[in-house]
């Protein structure tokens, strides 16, 4: 399968209805303001919505966000642990914050082999998974995050809750 594909890699983490033919896809940036507002969005959908099933995609702005891209391999090696979704959440509750030793604190927080954290995030093990997430973007015309997809249809609309739900039922597959 391509790089540039919509479609969900067997290597990623779907969240929700995992049966699901409705697929959102999110590309976001950890350290991003709009990237945690379109998170907390994304928590209500899938409280709301049973017949969704949801793909973050990493699409660190470096030049703003200066740890976007470690944050993005942070969640990817806690996800080897089996603790993406969990590395996740910390970041984007408090990511106004993040830093290499707040990363390491995520890390011993949520009880991960703190050792292979550490060597797999400092050995850069998930930058291609992150370089391939963002050239994914690109292609499928990504410029700044949050941007969504919703059955490969991108959303065009505000960062609005309202408007973003409505664009999302609209798009569902029946």
């Amino acid at each position: 399968m391509s790089d540039y594909s919509l479609n969900i890699r067997n290597e990623e983490y779907p969240k929700g209805n995992l049966s699901s033919k409705n697929i959102l896809i999110e590309y976001g940036d950890y350290e991003c303001p709009y990237s945690r507002l379109g998170y907390r969005y994304i928590q209500k959908f899938l409280k709301e919505d049973t017949d969704l099933k949801f793909i973050f995609r990493h699409f660190p702005i470096k030049k703003k966000h200066p740890h976007a891209e470690m944050c993005a391999e942070a969640a990817l090696c806690a996800g080897d642990q089996g603790k993406f979704w969990e590395m996740h959440d910390l970041m984007f509750a408090d990511n106004q914050n993040l830093s290499r030793e707040r990363l390491e604190e995520f890390a011993q927080e949520l009880d991960l082999d703190r050792r292979k954290f550490h060597v797999d995030l400092e050995s850069q093990s998930f930058l291609s998974w992150v370089q391939k997430d963002f050239r994914s973007g690109v292609k499928n015309g990504v410029d700044d995050t949050p941007t969504f997809f919703v059955n490969e249809t991108k959303y065009e609309g505000d960062l609005d809750y309202n408007q973003l739900k409505e664009f999302i039922s609209s798009q569902k597959l029946i």
